[in-house]
């Protein structure tokens, strides 16, 4: 039974003895006016004494059934009238639009403790819970970062993956994760001082011979996509030739297997790259380890066309991939410090750092990025595997700027079904359209069942807003004044009104735009539209005071409020609430793709600095007598994992060991951290 059947169930019950009564009352009244008497007052026990004393009287009888049937009418046949008019009433010509009630905002289930904070009520959060997408539509520099990015980052306990433009993002809250058991992450390719972890798409690719084709053509779909193209012969070309390139070096374990050295290996090394392709095939072939069958029908594929054709698909080739000619970028892709395949085994928190000023350039390695993300983690459903017991939150900041996405086009319906959550910020619809095309942009907002609105700038846009909240019926009152053609004619001026009813927008695009920096409002489906605070996190106490028990700085301020300035010092200044990221060996890796391997001299200084241990990420060893021979080899491949090789061979063994590394920062975590997110919530009663 529903809420509101339960209430008028009880309505009934109570008003039912209370009928009885006045209905009782009443008819004893009525039948004393009948004998034209005055009733000296209302009795409950009137009508029954008079029915028990004159029944048996025709004339008296008749009276008595006639007051009993007026009581029971005004006692219940009023009230039931009144009831059917009440609940039938007829609806409102043009709508009945309105924000939504706080009784409304709590049926909708905003006011949780888990999910993504969207806004603000009063003093409460309106944080939305479930697996549904939030879409924030805002236009810049109107506090998106600070009102959803922030405080979600300083709330929500579960896997983010953060487009992080301005570096703002990590420098606020990276260190407040890691301290609730995240592994932190900043993968930052344009970093100029090299400080950023690395990130290969090409480690991710299976090395089973059944599979990896299949899983390096989905890279090569980002790289040279199909679709949206009117002439896809020369992006299907190149793709094939980048496939004969990546099996070809996945094959040869003296080579890097990064993007980066498929570019320098379609520089032909000084040579036409038909006759350097040939001769590889060749040399290969007469060696113990010649390439595979794939390998080669996708080089012999490229080989087969003319020499005008080969240049252009050459050309196609290597266009998407000189951003590797960036030593940086080279090095940044070179290896893997984190697998995207366990964001949802673990908590995990990737923060994708590229400087505004080379957005456009690092377009495509983004959109690799988050189509790798998508594609490995809707392989197993959360259902058939219990390791999948996480969450991952991906908030797209500037999300237009990618480009197209392609898998996120096609999977935005039914990606919530493997825990990946999307919160995509955009400026405006149009920008949205203008990527993804009018139908996908349609559909891509349809699947957002949270839509966050902010002050809109374009008048399209506000347009749409307007029409999105609807309209309520709205009495409009019209006067008229007539006066004689004549004066002096005689005749008197006449005034009339006219009422009628008319269709009022709840918000008009003008009032949309003057909606202000503060408020926002929130389309949630099967709810009424909810007029909010935006929940700033420089001005919210509880995000204040997690940043304090981070930042010394911060902490010395007391109780007070720390100003714009003070925040800007402890993140930027002081780097107090941000975690180390590594630096970049270029001069190393610069050695390793040059292949500039020599002895040692006997009497050559060393740089012992290269062997400095992590022993945070050794896995743990049980405190008993004798360590079991899984904990010895255990600890002993992740100790000799961390070093810096310089061999291809060593670089696999390395690579292996990633999951060793990674399942001993979980259990040191599990074992460390005793309270989550969630837990200093509860503690703080704020949310």
């Amino acid at each position: 039974m529903s809420r509101k059947s339960m209430r008028i169930a009880m309505a009934l019950l109570l008003y039912l003895p209370l009928g009885l009564c006045g209905a009782d009352a009443l008819a004893g009244a009525v039948f004393t006016l009948a004998n034209k008497q005055m009733p000296e007052a209302f009795s409950l026990s009137s009508w029954p004494d008079s029915w028990r004393a004159y029944r048996d009287d025709p004339i008296q009888r008749k009276r008595l059934q006639f007051s009993a049937a007026v009581g029971g009418f005004v006692g219940f046949g009023l009230p039931a009238l009144l009831l059917v008019s009440l609940t039938n009433r007829k609806k409102p010509l043009h709508g009945e639009a309105r924000f939504a009630s706080h009784d409304e905002i709590q049926r909708a289930g905003l006011y949780g403790e888990r999910g993504v904070i969207v806004g603000k009520v009063g003093r409460r959060y309106l944080v939305y819970g479930g697996q549904e997408f939030v879409l924030l539509a805002a236009p810049t520099r109107s506090g998106k970062g600070v009102s959803i990015v922030l405080p979600n980052l300083l709330h929500y306990d579960e896997s983010v993956v953060v487009l992080d433009i301005k570096m703002e993002n990590f420098a606020y809250t990276s260190k407040f994760r890691q301290a609730h058991g995240h592994h932190v992450y900043l993968f930052n390719p344009f970093s100029a001082d090299g400080q950023t972890h690395r990130w290969n798409p090409l480690d991710a690719v299976d090395r089973d011979p059944n599979r990896r084709v299949g899983e390096i053509q989905a890279i090569g779909q980002v790289l040279y996509p199909t679709e949206q193209i009117k002439d896809a012969f020369w992006n299907e070309s190149a793709r094939n030739l980048y496939l004969g390139l990546t099996l070809s070096i996945m094959e040869t374990p003296s080579l890097p297997c990064s993007l980066g050295e498929v570019l320098r290996q379609a520089s032909g090394k000084g040579q036409p790259i038909k006759d350097y392709l040939q001769d590889l095939i060749a040399t290969r072939a007469k060696s113990d380890a010649p390439l595979s069958d794939d390998c080669t029908a996708a080089l012999h594929r490229f080989c087969a066309t003319s020499e005008n054709t080969m240049a252009s698909i050459l050309a196609t080739l290597t266009a998407p991939l000189t951003i590797f000619s960036n030593p940086i970028v080279d090095a940044a892709t070179s290896a893997t410090d984190f697998d995207l395949k366990q964001m949802r085994a673990q908590r995990m928190s990737i923060y994708v750092g590229i400087p505004a000023n080379r957005l456009s350039d690092a377009a495509l390695l983004v959109n690799l990025f988050f189509s790798q993300l998508i594609h490995y983690n809707t392989v197993d459903l959360p259902a058939t595997n219990p390791r999948l017991r996480h969450q991952c939150l991906v908030i797209l900041d500037e999300f237009p700027a990618l480009g197209r996405v392609n898998i996120l086009a096609k999977a935005v319906g039914f990606m919530a079904g493997y825990n990946l959550r999307l919160l995509p910020i955009i400026q405006s619809l149009s920008q949205l359209e203008s990527v993804y095309g009018e139908k996908d942009a349609r559909t891509f907002v349809t699947n957002h069942a949270c839509q966050i609105l902010f002050a809109p700038r374009e008048q399209r846009d506000a347009q749409h807003y307007s029409q999105m909240l609807g309209t309520y019926t709205a009495e409009a009152i019209s006067t008229g004044t007539s006066r004689p053609l004549a004066w002096g004619s005689g005749k008197q001026a006449s005034s009339s009104s006219t009422h009628s009813e008319q269709a009022r927008s709840l918000l008009l695009p003008q009032e949309l735009k003057e909606l202000g920096d503060q408020r926002a409002i929130i389309n949630l489906m099967h709810t009424k539209p909810i007029l909010c605070d935006k929940a700033r996190f420089y001005a919210e106490p509880v995000f204040i005071d997690r940043l304090k028990r981070i930042s010394p700085f911060l902490a010395s301020v007391g109780k007070r409020m720390p100003t714009q300035t003070e925040l800007e010092e402890a993140a930027f200044v002081r780097r107090e609430l941000s975690v180390e990221i590594p630096r970049l060996d270029l001069d190393l890796h610069r050695a390793k793709v040059e292949r500039r391997v020599r002895p040692i001299q006997p009497d050559e200084p060393m740089d012992l600095s290269k062997l400095a241990m992590d022993l945070t990420t050794l896995p743990p060893v049980l405190a008993h007598d004798t360590p079991t021979p899984e904990e010895v080899n255990n600890l002993v491949d992740a100790f000799v994992a961390q070093l810096q090789w310089t061999d291809k061979v060593d670089d696999d063994i390395s690579e292996k060991m990633s999951s060793v590394r990674e399942e001993g920062r979980a259990q040191r975590t599990e074992r460390n951290v005793d309270r989550s997110l969630v837990d200093r919530d509860r503690e703080e009663r704020d949310i």
